[in-house]
């Protein structure tokens, strides 16, 4: 058992040396910054909230150790799930020499040292940004938090026990139901973004007017001091952090933790040993597909086969299209806050610029998984290279799939920031045309990435390749804040400089993507041919 759990600890933690350096320095940098955002909100929340809220540092503290505590919970939710009822390597454990018993307990403690990775990775430096902010930060306070360390994982991972058993039933249900789950993960995604919206309004007008909108303040304080109660676990874990009345923390903690481990555990032992047999003994066939031989075009067929291959992977399906339907509410929402705080900085006018800025994120977004386009293919690759059409026509097929879906993100997103005034109907056209174009780019620019960087190493249920798609968004993200800074300063420094402004933002999107598209056509059939399998 001992070496199982080593051997599964090393796959996931232990460092590779056939694994792509630039793949591993580009993730690293993309966790930092957004480590780095986390934080930076933590600071600004914390310093906003100390000046305006009459608390304690304990009190307050509990707001973000509560965060922390539901987002651990929410991880090892996932965490129970994957590896104690729905392993993916399930036939191949149970080829081990260990008992089922021996392997469910080797799935546990795997659980628990992950969950507690996390716990040190986000509450020692949001406690201690927390502390530089409150000014707090002293001896007794640090080592509070490594107290804190050790005991945060306790509840999470107990609840996460019995939240994952009735989930696992729910997703069973939904199996064959994926429209369904990709409604309510858009849901889910849209309710996460208007809290963090409003978050940020409260912050960006804190910061701006230097005082809080009527009733922000009120629900702020209710929220705060609602937490410091005996229900609320982070209750328990401040007293330990602080050492206000520690041995109570320090004893319910533990106790509850135990008692809610053991009884999840007995539960899920006994769900989960009928869950892995069902699957043991279906094998296979319970998930074979049987397909009817169409008779379409070839570029019809690659379009249907693409699209299947969308909402077959999750990571398409949830991130890509979800993304793409969820983007007019966010693109409403997030133009609303970034025209409120341009205006009051720098005056009216900057409507067009700001949505420029927010469309062209979001497009980002959206384009950004083509830099997976290939390697999604993983072991099944070799069939494109017999299929008896040509391997330009299959990629740029599979182009004109990723840029209708961006499309049709952009038109409503242009609607919707038409009907509620945001810019007239010249802007309007101006948006849609630089958009759709910026889209077309970087589509073909994510093709030519994923061409020179094919991984077709198998991934589990097909997965796309990360670290392309992270490329990309930054890429992306580069190109929507150039168009946004256009947008934004241009008008402000020239004199009547709106045309200007369009030509400009026009000649910068058509520039990038009219190389992406040549690039895309001279080299395609070359660098496809030297792809191996």
């Amino acid at each position: 058992m001992r070496e199982f759990i080593r051997l599964q600890l090393k796959l996931k933690w232990g460092f590779n040396r056939n694994n792509n350096k630039v793949s591993a320095v580009m993730t690293a940098l993309a966790a930092l910054i957004a480590v780095a955002v986390v934080l930076a909100l933590v600071w600004a929340l914390t310093f906003v909230l100390r000046a305006s809220v009459a608390v304690s540092a304990k009190q307050l503290a509990q707001l973000f150790i509560t965060i922390v505590m539901i987002g651990l919970t929410v991880a090892a939710t996932g965490m129970q799930m994957k590896r104690l009822f729905r392993a993916p390597d399930l036939n191949i454990a149970a080829r081990f020499p260990l008992s089922p018993s021996k392997l469910f307990t080797s799935y546990l403690i795997l659980n628990y040292i992950d969950l507690s990775i996390y716990s040190a990775v986000l509450l020692l430096p949001i406690m201690l940004v927390f502390g530089f902010a409150m000014n707090c930060i002293t001896v007794a306070y640090v080592f509070g938090i490594l107290i804190g360390i050790v005991l945060m994982p306790l509840i999470p991972f107990a609840l996460s026990i019995f939240f994952a058993i009735p989930l696992v039933y729910a997703l069973s249900f939904l199996e064959k139901h994926g429209i369904v789950r990709l409604i309510l993960f858009v849901i889910f995604l849209v309710g996460c973004f208007v809290l963090y919206y409003y978050i940020l309004t409260a912050l960006a007008r804190f910061f701006i007017h230097r005082n809080w909108e009527e009733g922000t303040l009120e629900i702020w304080k209710n929220l705060i001091t609602g937490l410091d109660g005996y229900y609320n676990p982070a209750y328990y874990l401040g007293n330990a952090i602080f050492f206000e009345n520690f041995w109570l923390g320090l004893g319910a903690l533990l106790g509850a933790g135990l008692l809610l481990n053991a009884c999840g555990v007995v539960l899920a032992r006994a769900v989960a040993s009928n869950i892995r047999r069902k699957a043991l003994e279906q094998g296979s066939g319970f998930y074979r597909r049987y397909s009817e031989i169409d008779t379409f075009g070839s570029g019809r067929a690659i379009l249907r086969y693409s699209f299947k291959e969308i909402m077959r992977t999750k990571t398409y399906s949830y991130f890509y299209l979800g993304v793409a339907i969820s983007t007019p509410v966010m693109v409403f929402f997030c133009n609303k806050l970034v025209t409120m705080v341009g205006v009051a900085q720098m005056g009216s006018g900057i409507n067009f610029g700001a949505s420029m800025l927010v469309v062209a994120v979001f497009m980002a977004m959206i384009c950004s998984f083509t830099g997976s386009i290939l390697s999604v293919e993983g072991k099944k690759f070799y069939i494109t290279k017999l299929m008896p059409v040509s391997y330009r026509k299959q990629l740029t097929v599979k182009a004109i799939l990723n840029i209708g879906v961006s499309l049709i993100a952009l038109a409503i997103s242009a609607v919707v920031l038409a009907a509620l005034k945001f810019i007239n109907g010249t802007q309007l056209g101006v948006l849609i045309a630089v958009q759709f174009v910026l889209a077309v780019g970087l589509v073909f620019n994510g093709i030519n990435l994923n061409l020179a960087n094919p991984n077709l190493k198998p991934k589990a249920n097909g997965e796309a390749e990360e670290i392309n798609i992270t490329f990309m968004l930054l890429i992306g993200l580069v190109v929507a804040a150039v168009l946004g800074t256009c947008g934004i300063v241009l008008p402000r420094v020239i004199e009547k400089g709106d045309v200007l402004t369009y030509l400009v933002c026009g000649a910068l999107v058509m520039t990038y993507a009219v190389i992406n598209v040549l690039v895309f056509c001279f080299t395609v059939e070359e660098k496809y041919r030297r792809i191996e399998v």
